[in-house]
């Protein structure tokens, strides 16, 4: 029983991946950073933070998923004076602890890619502040607050974490076998550790974004206009 319950657990996690992985859409950063930084000095916009941090699954250090792009530009414009990018990837070595950075935008745009060992928890609030502390030691990042007055008394600015959350968009049209997979997928989602506490993010500066995971978009929709 034990052993065919942990086979269902991880069959639906691979078909549900599969089946996410339909709606993953990566775009060019390149195609996006005058916009990005035309929005960081727009004093029109309230800020949203001094530092906005978004958790990426790009591999690629030039490619963004689209829906971080659309939640800093049309959701909900973000301004924010530098905009963090984390990718976590996980090796073979177990014992592994390293980083990259790449500044696509000294002191506006920063791309951190963390190298961990698959037996590392992945404490990323802990060694994020880590890799932001030897930044500032090596004069590569200002994260004094750009506030007027606070700038004034080098007060730190405050750095907020987004986390992306998806759920099932009732606009699918998924095949009955593809339903249950996703809405089991979702339920072990919901009763197994969250994507912040899994990221050993700190709950105080972390804001969690739902938005729609659509799949399978219903293509025909018989909707007639009639004229009373």
């Amino acid at each position: 029983m034990v052993g065919g319950a942990l086979f269902l657990i991880m069959f639906v996690w691979f078909k549900a991946r599969k089946i996410k992985n339909r709606y993953v859409e990566f775009v060019r950063l390149d195609h996006y950073i005058s916009q990005l930084q035309e929005l960081s000095n727009d004093k029109t916009i309230p800020k949203y933070a001094t530092h906005l941090v978004y958790l990426t699954s790009a591999d690629n250090p030039r490619e963004i998923e689209h829906k971080i792009i659309y939640s800093i530009l049309n959701r909900k414009p973000k301004r924010a004076d530098i905009y963090w990018f984390v990718h976590v990837d996980t090796l073979d070595n177990p014992y592994t602890m390293e980083y990259h950075v790449e500044h696509i935008i000294p002191n506006d745009i920063i791309r951190v890619e963390f190298r961990l060992g698959f037996r590392v928890q992945p404490r990323i609030n802990l060694l994020f502040r880590k890799v932001v502390q030897d930044l500032v030691a090596n004069n590569e990042v200002n994260i004094t607050s750009r506030y007027e007055s606070l700038e004034r008394n080098n007060i730190t600015g405050d750095f907020e974490f987004i986390v992306m959350e998806k759920y099932l968009s009732q606009d699918n049209e998924l095949p009955i076998i593809e339903r249950i997979i996703m809405r089991i997928h979702f339920w072990l989602k919901d009763v197994t550790l969250s994507e912040e506490k899994g990221f050993g993010l700190d709950t105080s500066n972390v804001t969690v974004e739902k938005f729609p995971l659509i799949v399978a978009p219903v293509s025909a929709i018989k909707l007639k206009r009639v004229d009373e």
